[in-house]
């Protein structure tokens, strides 16, 4: 009879502690980053639309260049290689974004100049010199997040 009554009970506990295991996927903005050479800078964010059941983030900026130039500028080089990045907001936790679609711009004016991505999110600055706003869009099931950085390629 106690062993009818110890399975039950062990059974019961096993299932209680399993339950304990659960991860959070419920994550939030992530933070995008810029590495190249030994630096890495953290880009600003910009426009954000993310909604998940923790949290519920919609900034708008109206002028999103304007908002790029006036952060510190990141100086590179003609034709540097640099990555980009993204890490887990970690005021929330997690870092689980099933296939984010990811693109990048250079932006000086008017012209727009597309970066292209590897799969590593490695990529080459162009050689054209001057002052841009680099504009990065994180796209998840959560939502879309904007980042922009000042740029000066030297």
């Amino acid at each position: 009879m106690k062993l009818y009554l110890k399975l039950p009970i062990a059974l019961l506990f096993v299932l209680v502690l399993t339950g304990c295991f659960g991860e959070d996927y419920d994550v939030g903005v992530p933070t995008a980053h810029l590495y190249f050479g030994n630096a890495d800078i953290q880009l600003t964010e910009a426009n954000i639309s993310w909604e998940t059941q923790s949290e519920n983030v919609h900034e708008t900026i109206a002028d999103v260049q304007e908002l790029g130039l006036s952060q510190d500028e990141i100086k590179v080089s003609a034709n540097q290689e640099a990555t980009l990045d993204f890490k887990e907001n970690e005021k929330n936790g997690g870092d689980i974004w099933t296939d984010p679609r990811i693109t990048a711009v250079l932006l000086n004016d008017e012209e727009q100049i597309e970066i292209k991505l590897n799969d590593s999110r490695e990529f080459t600055f162009p050689s054209d010199k001057g002052n841009y706003v680099l504009e990065v869009e994180f796209e998840s099931t959560a939502g879309i997040a904007q980042y922009v950085g000042n740029i000066l390629i030297q």
